[in-house]
């Protein structure tokens, strides 16, 4: 396991802590940071940055809507048991070392994790406790962590959920080792989907064409019961769009191009990718020079 007080800094200002009767602080910049039960809350309150809290109430929405279908449908919608695109995601990425997984979920140990190692993960919800792995509660965008501390970085399916992935790989660059690796698992169809909207009809249409051919493909309506995957989906059939998202997760879609312009502008170097059509993913592995 993971000593945490060794890889944590501020959030912020990359300074280091100060820890005092159960509280945790920044000995630079003195912002606060919770400590509930040993699990560090990292999470910048109030958003130092005005683009971040220009989004922040919508990102909030999102998150319950994240958080309802995580509770409800854990099989559909995180890595869970011996999914075979959560698993060829890990035999893609080869993992060693330290190992950062941004955006990990609620579950308690995600399947395309290595049974064993040094692994910590972030998100912004707390989840399932304890979890199989050092944890921490924060954003991808402000991450708590000393520059080159790990030896592998993941996105699980988690950049597009990012209020700004651009700048959540950035911090994911500053904490990459020389020659460590950054590995995500994108939506390959992305560049296809158009914005959901407030047309309900609509929303209701493409969740029925995505979700049943997802779920036909893995079988998961198998593993739910059929009534379960009716009453499920038409529950988030019923869920709203917030104004400034284009669906009921996400403020936007990521296409390669974006993404790969991304890292050529961090100097992240791609050595390999992978499509895995079954699920409609696509693996990139690059490297911090």
């Amino acid at each position: 396991m993971v000593n945490l007080n060794e890889l944590l800094i501020c959030a912020v200002c990359h300074s280091d802590l100060v820890r005092s009767n159960g509280s945790v602080s920044c000995s630079r910049c003195g912002r606060n940071y919770s400590l509930n039960e040993n699990i560090h809350n990292m999470t910048p309150l109030p958003p130092p940055d005005e683009l971040l809290k220009s989004k922040w109430d919508t990102w909030q929405k999102l998150q319950d809507n994240g958080l309802f279908s995580y509770t409800n449908a854990p099989e559909l919608n995180l890595s869970v048991g011996p999914r075979e695109d959560a698993l060829a995601f890990k035999a893609f990425c080869q993992l060693s070392g330290v190992i950062l997984d941004v955006g990990c979920g609620p579950q308690t140990y995600p399947s395309y994790l290595p049974g064993t190692g040094a692994v910590v993960g972030i998100d912004p919800l707390l989840g399932q406790q304890p979890r199989g792995f050092a944890f921490v509660q924060g954003i991808g965008e402000y991450l708590p962590f000393r520059d080159g501390t790990f030896d592998h970085i993941l996105y699980a399916t988690s950049l597009d959920h990012m209020l700004v992935p651009r700048h959540s790989l950035a911090e994911s660059t500053r904490c990459l080792k020389p020659g460590g690796c950054l590995n995500l698992w994108l939506d390959s169809q992305a560049a296809t989907y158009e914005p959901v909207g407030q047309s309900r009809f609509k929303q209701v249409t493409v969740l029925a064409k995505k979700g049943f051919k997802s779920l036909s493909r893995h079988g998961w309506m198998n593993k739910m019961g059929l009534r379960r995957t009716l009453s499920y989906m038409g529950s988030v059939a019923k869920m709203k769009v917030p104004q400034g998202a284009i669906d009921y997760f996400h403020f936007e879609h990521l296409t390669l191009e974006v993404v790969t312009r991304w890292l050529d502008e961090l100097n992240l170097v791609i050595g390999k990718q992978q499509e895995y059509p079954l699920a409609d993913s696509l693996f990139i592995q690059a490297k911090r020079q």
